[in-house]
């Protein structure tokens, strides 16, 4: 998987919420995640900079050609929690997706909203550290 384009993807759901980027990077993800369940269209694709396009394609690309595990288990990987599964959970919620959970369903999240970080002034290159001080935009 790439790591660094799947982390910029899931930034995008986490920092600008509510925006139309931000749905699309959430359709990317849990179309991987469960495509069944939440179909992409894929002319959502065409809201993302090519920043962000560029990340939807790699991600999508390292999927269908050396799919190792889910997206969901690559972020808990990445993160060290185990709590991705309900991320997306709630993340289809948030933005009403079809085959969403109901409410009553969702366990909380704590934090409610999460930034992966990919650097930090202390940590070695490459240590990957948690931002749960993100908020809600």
């Amino acid at each position: 998987m790439n790591t660094a384009a799947l982390i910029k993807l899931w930034n995008l759901t986490q920092i600008h919420q509510g925006t139309s980027g931000a749905r699309a990077a959430s359709g990317v993800l849990l179309g991987l995640y469960n495509g069944s369940r939440f179909p992409f269209d894929l002319t959502d694709l065409r809201v993302l900079d090519d920043a962000h396009l560029e990340a939807a394609m790699a991600v999508m690309l390292s999927d269908a050609s050396r799919c190792q595990m889910e997206v969901h288990s690559w972020l808990n990987r990445i993160t060290g929690r185990h709590d991705f599964g309900q991320r997306f959970e709630h993340l289809a919620y948030e933005w009403k997706r079809k085959g969403k959970c109901k409410r009553e369903h969702l366990d909380p999240l704590v934090p409610p909203h999460m930034v992966v970080k990919t650097s930090h002034p202390a940590a070695g290159p490459g240590t990957l550290f948690l931002d749960t001080e993100a908020q809600s935009a």
